[in-house]
């Protein structure tokens, strides 16, 4: 685990990157696009918010980009170490993924909401 800080416009990853790391969002807002096009699906500003999820699920790539959009500072996981942490407690990784589970439903919502505006 690695603690690191960002300035406005820095980018963590890139859609199409080789997806190796978490993020946990620990202060900032960080918008996330899912295509060249740079258009925000999701702006991430809350403490403990997850960042590059699909590295968990077998993705080689990331499949958005997520680029900051005010200082941050983010807590940054190696994938196959967290990876193994949660195959020696299986109960610590169950717990995360229903965790991230719940978030990302919400954040599903949040992103159609966004894309298509009730009137």
């Amino acid at each position: 685990m690695q603690l690191q800080v960002f300035d406005p416009g820095d980018v963590l990853f890139r859609h199409g990157d080789p997806a190796r790391y978490l993020y946990i969002l620990a202060q900032g807002e960080v918008k996330i696009a899912m295509d060249e096009s740079g258009k925000c699906v999701y702006t991430g500003n809350r403490v403990g918010e997850v960042f590059g999820w699909g590295c968990l699920i077998d993705c080689d790539t990331y499949g958005g980009s997520a680029v900051c959009e005010t200082p941050v500072v983010v807590l940054r996981i190696d994938r196959e170490r967290l990876l193994k942490l949660f195959d020696s407690d299986m109960e610590s990784g169950y717990l995360f993924f229903k965790h991230l589970s719940c978030a990302l439903g919400c954040r599903l919502v949040q992103a159609c909401q966004h894309m298509h505006p009730i009137s």
